[in-house]
């Protein structure tokens, strides 16, 4: 099986689509039988807002992709800077880090970064 690794830096909100694009590829990636894990770093971890529930089709997908099994990761200096703790994550999403994110792709077959 091929491992897929997806890096976001972008707010669902933000207006520029990369959720969206992000987890549509995610999406695709998991329908082709690949592994695929989800790092959301700086404002990406917006994908995560629980709390910030708006009509956002990237953060539906997301929780759809998320209960399918997809593996999330969440970096954890940026969930420090917003001040973010392990119990502000979603069921299924884990804290992470750097260290992590190296091992993570260095194990990837594919990386895409939006």
């Amino acid at each position: 099986m091929r491992n897929a690794l997806i890096i976001l830096h972008s707010a669902p909100e933000s207006g520029d689509g990369r959720a969206l694009t992000a987890v549509r590829l995610a999406g695709a990636m998991l329908a082709d039988g690949k592994e695929v894990t989800l790092f959301l770093v700086e404002s990406g971890l917006q994908l995560a807002n629980t709390e910030n529930i708006t009509d956002s089709p990237a953060k539906a997908l997301f929780s759809e992709l998320v209960e399918a099994g997809m593996a999330v990761h969440v970096c954890g200096k940026s969930m420090r800077d917003i001040g973010w703790t392990e119990e502000n994550l979603p069921s299924g999403v884990s804290k992470s880090s750097m260290k992590m994110l190296s091992t993570l792709l260095s194990a990837a077959d594919e990386l895409v970064s939006f």
